[in-house]
């Protein structure tokens, strides 16, 4: 053993993880980085015990635990011993989106599909509440070893995630803007894919008079606005932000763009009232893809991100190991009613 046994075994009593979890991930990492090599001696149960004051049922559940998957071994009057430096484990996946909806559904189902049927993937969800965030996490992970985390962005999510271990931790969807210099994920970049999408469909947006974002307070992907904000410097059309649609308000020629589908709704309602031809009298642009929108009216157009594309590149990085940053293609389906 070529390190003191406060080095190669770490506990953390804060945390939710049991400490017979703790002890076991500690060899693995240990054997992972090189520092335990095969037919190296583990310290004793009594040595871990005294050092961290634990009872000794929690250290033999963790040397128990070793053996079983095959890692360690004993010999009667010599101890415990590296037996295996094979730490391949099926994957427990741990996924952690923010809510669940129908274009989630479908990063799910592209996402579990790709995986291999050894694979064991729990989904949980934490509402945009950073302390629930905080709680599932802290609270599961020592359940699992892979994780793929819809993170809230919030200032105290970074802390959050160190507590996972880094090398296994995946992002999903959200915060590249925040944390992509820290972990590999499947992004998408907010900012950058509304604003290329409104340059290259400048001629079509230009036979509108007005344009509408409409983004609710509730939103939590403020860098929309920003990208939205930076095609309205080109003067296309005249451009406005708002948080609900308000029919008093509405003129012909007028287009939106619209984040949530109940909006959505309330103008497809509006435009029928009024004999509005979508596309011709009003525009309107949803965003996120959902089955549903090709058979509303005549068909809504679509800004989205491609998430079956997204579930299979997360499924492709885990099960690779390549940890990269990766920006998810953003699209414009078009169905005439822009």
């Amino acid at each position: 053993m070529k390190k003191p046994i406060t080095d190669l075994i770490k506990i953390d009593t804060t945390l939710a993880i049991p400490v017979y979890k703790q002890i076991v991930q500690s060899i693995y990492k240990n054997i992972d980085n090189g520092t335990l090599a095969k037919d190296d001696v583990l310290p004793s149960v009594n040595k871990i015990s005294e050092v961290f004051s634990l009872a000794r049922g929690s250290v033999f559940s963790a040397y128990n635990d070793l053996r079983a998957s095959g890692i360690i071994d004993s010999i009667p009057g010599k101890g415990y011993f590296v037996k295996s430096t094979d730490t391949k484990q099926a994957k427990r996946i741990f996924l952690l989106f923010s809510t669940f909806t129908p274009y989630k559904e479908t990063l799910f189902n592209a996402l579990i599909n790709a995986l291999p049927k050894d694979c064991t993937l729990d989904i949980y969800f934490h509402h945009h509440n950073i302390k629930m965030f905080e709680s599932l996490i802290r609270e599961q992970a020592g359940y699992y070893n892979t994780f793929i985390i819809m993170p809230e962005i919030n200032t105290e999510t970074s802390a959050i995630l160190s507590k996972l271990d880094q090398k296994n931790t995946f992002l999903l969807d959200v915060g590249f803007k925040e944390h992509k210099k820290e972990y590999p994920g499947v992004y998408q970049n907010f900012e950058k894919d509304i604003y290329s999408i409104l340059i290259s469909n400048k001629n079509l947006i230009s036979k509108y008079k007005r344009l509408f974002l409409i983004f609710p307070e509730s939103t939590k992907t403020k860098d929309i606005i920003t990208g939205f904000n930076k095609f309205s410097k080109t003067k296309t059309v005249s451009t406005s932000v708002v948080n609900k649609f308000n029919a008093g308000d509405v003129k012909k020629q007028d287009a939106f763009i619209v984040i949530d589908d109940n909006d959505l709704v309330e103008i497809v309602k509006y435009a029928k009232s009024k004999n509005f031809q979508l596309g011709k009298d009003i525009g309107i642009i949803s965003y996120n893809e959902t089955s549903l929108k090709s058979v509303i009216g005549s068909g809504i157009t679509t800004i989205t991100t491609d998430f079956e594309a997204m579930g299979k590149s997360m499924a492709d990085m885990i099960l690779s190991g390549n940890r990269t940053v990766i920006e998810n293609p953003f699209v414009m389906i078009d169905r005439q009613s822009f």
